[in-house]
C-alpha cells in the first residue's frame, strides 16, 4: 500500500461511522465517478477476484429495512472459495474508508437486506459457485438520524468498543496488552486503526498477537455459521486492511502471509482461529 493512501485510509478510521440515514439528495456526479473507479480496485492479499458494483437499487426492487433516505448501493460477489469472506471485507473497506474520506456516508449490510433480489441482481442466484456475503449503503448523510438509526446504535453500543486487554496480545493470546501506552507507539498507532474498524454486531472478533516483527491474527467467533459464510471473517478481512493501512501510515511495510502462527502464539486458546500473519 502507498504511503499516500494509507495515510487517507488511516485517517479516515476515526472519522468513519455507519450510516443508516442519508439525507435524499442524488450524489454529485464526481461523487459517482469515485465510486465507480473505487469499485474497480479488487486487489487483496489473496488475489482472489472481487467483482463490485455501483447501483440504483430501486431500479431492481432491493432494498433494507434499516435504510433511510438513498437507493443507492455497492454490491459485489466473488467466488466460493477459501478466504473469500476475508478477500471481500479487505475491497470493500477500502472503498468505505476512501469514500468516507470525501464525506460520502457508507453503512456494512448483510442480515438486513432483500438478499434474494440483490443476489439476483449480481447473478448469485443463478451461479452456485459465487457468494455475496454483504452489500454497503452509499450516500449523503443526513443531519440527524433517523428514530430507528438511534435505537440500533444504542442496542449495538455502536460508540463502544471492546477494552484493548481483550483485542491485542503479546508473544500469545495469555498475555493481554492492557493499554496503547504499553507497546510501541508506532505499533499502538495501527492497532488503534483496527480497534476503530467496523464489524457484524459491533462483535469486533479480532484477536492480535504480536511478536517479533510480525503479528498475528485470530478470529474469535461468536457468531453462528450461515448459508452465506462466515461473516465474521468479513470482519477479519477489514481488521486486515486497518492494520496495514495503520501500519503503512506509521512507514511501516507490511507483507501478508498465511502460512500459520508463530510458535505458540495461539497459547492454549480453543476459541481462536488463525486467520493471517503481517510481518514487517
Amino acid at each position: 500500500m502507498e504511503a499516500g493512501e494509507a495515510k487517507v485510509l488511516a485517517s479516515a478510521c476515526e472519522r468513519r461511522r455507519t450510516v443508516r440515514t442519508f439525507d435524499g439528495t442524488p450524489l454529485a456526479p464526481e461523487a459517482r465517478e469515485l465510486l465507480e473507479t473505487l469499485a474497480s480496485n479488487g486487489e487483496n492479499p489473496y488475489g482472489i477476484p472481487v467483482d463490485l458494483w455501483f447501483i440504483d437499487a430501486e431500479k431492481f426492487g432491493a432494498t433494507s429495512r434499516v435504510i433511510r433516505g438513498t437507493s443507492w448501493y455497492v454490491v459485489g460477489s466473488l467466488p466460493c472459495c477459501p478466504h473469500a469472506e476475508e478477500a471481500f471485507g479487505y475491497v470493500v473497506e477500502r472503498l468505505v474508508l476512501a469514500v468516507a474520506a470525501h464525506g460520502i456516508g457508507t453503512a456494512w449490510l448483510a442480515g438486513t437486506i432483500d438478499r434474494p433480489a440483490f443476489e439476483h441482481v449480481m447473478g448469485v442466484d443463478r451461479d452456485e459457485n459465487r457468494i455475496m456475503p454483504s452489500v454497503i449503503a452509499v450516500g449523503v448523510p443526513a443531519a440527524r438520524m433517523s428514530a430507528l438509526e438511534r435505537v440500533m446504535r444504542s442496542k449495538l453500543h455502536a460508540d463502544e468498543r471492546v477494552p484493548w486487554g481483550a483485542l491485542f496480545f503479546q508473544g500469545d493470546l495469555a498475555h493481554p496488552i492492557a493499554s496503547p501506552d504499553a507497546c510501541d507507539p508506532t505499533l499502538a498507532a495501527a492497532l488503534n486503526c483496527v480497534r476503530l474498524a467496523p464489524s457484524a454486531q459491533n462483535l469486533q472478533p479480532w484477536r492480535l498477537v504480536l511478536s517479533d516483527g510480525r503479528i498475528d491474527l485470530f478470529e474469535h467467533r461468536t457468531l453462528p455459521l450461515r448459508p452465506i459464510g462466515d461473516v465474521q471473517l468479513v470482519d477479519m478481512g477489514i481488521a486486515m486492511l486497518h492494520l496495514e493501512a495503520g501500519l503503512a501510515q506509521q512507514g511501516v511495510c507490511g507483507t501478508w502471509s498465511f502460512d500459520g502462527p508463530a510458535a505458540g502464539a495461539a497459547g492454549a486458546s480453543a476459541s481462536a482461529t488463525y486467520v493471517a500473519t503481517i510481518s514487517y
